[in-house]
């Protein structure tokens, strides 16, 4: 993989329905070559495809945050994603529809994974979500990257209607369109930070940042560089503004 190859990734972790004329443009290639080199990330089964990740949020339900060290691992239905992290931790975001609930999965989780490092419970934006948002999920969980223009036939929907409703979507935090990366074959680094001062994290994160679970005071932010020295630069720019951020180096991630 070269630096452009990495660049491709970035694009796509940072936003999974980029379009590939918009990544060839920003990185001044030709379609065709961009074409190419995707394929070729296919091919080389670097890259695996796309999932639409919906936040527990849009069907009315609670999403926590919780990291255990990683001695074992667990996996559940009402487990929506997992961050597997190098040095002790694993991350797990879980959904509940409410704190018996949420005590009743803690504590099964304590029982297989010791006590919890770290429990984050963000302020809550529950959704009644729309028919046709409904609809356009369920289009979604199919195909990721499913152009407005295609859904806007199968629906029978004006595209920018569709177009407008997936904006609201993503802007809300409520979907996601991940690729599915096999890191172990890339030299790229992706690590989270968790820190309790999200909105200056967020600034000297912005060139790196891919995701953020937040709720507008604290959260994780995952980010992406090209290489170890890339990414030791944005952790120590980052523990300059949070000396107790908490840093983890990721080898794997997971969403459903």
């Amino acid at each position: 993989m070269d630096l452009i190859d990495k660049r491709i990734l970035f694009y796509f972790l940072k936003d999974g329905r980029i379009s590939q004329r918009r990544i060839a443009s920003n990185l001044n290639l030709t379609p065709a070559s961009l074409n190419y080199r995707f394929k070729k990330l296919i091919d080389d089964s670097i890259l695996k495809g796309f999932k639409l990740y919906v936040n527990p949020n849009f069907f009315s339900k609670q999403q926590i945050f919780i990291a255990f060290k990683n001695y074992n691992d667990i996996d559940s239905d009402w487990i929506s994603f997992k961050l597997k992290c190098v040095e002790w931790l694993n991350v797990y975001g879980i959904q509940v529809k409410d704190t018996t609930e949420l005590k009743d999965r803690i504590d099964y989780m304590t029982k297989q994974l010791g006590e919890p490092v770290l429990t984050y419970y963000p302020v809550q934006s529950l959704l009644k979500p729309s028919n046709l948002d409904q609809k356009i999920v369920e289009i979604l969980k199919q195909d990721p990257r499913a152009p407005p223009s295609e859904i806007s036939k199968k629906l029978g929907i004006n595209s920018k209607t569709i177009e407008k409703h997936i904006k609201y979507l993503k802007h809300r935090g409520l979907i996601l369109v991940v690729p599915v990366i096999d890191l172990g074959k890339t030299d790229i680094v992706i690590f989270s930070i968790f820190s309790k001062n999200i909105e200056d994290i967020s600034v000297v994160l912005q060139d790196c940042k891919i995701w953020q679970f937040t709720d507008g005071y604290a959260g994780i932010t995952v980010c992406y560089a090209d290489n170890m020295e890339r990414a030791r630069k944005f952790i120590q720019a980052a523990r300059e503004v949070d000396k107790n951020a908490d840093v983890m180096i990721i080898y794997d991630y997971i969403f459903k």
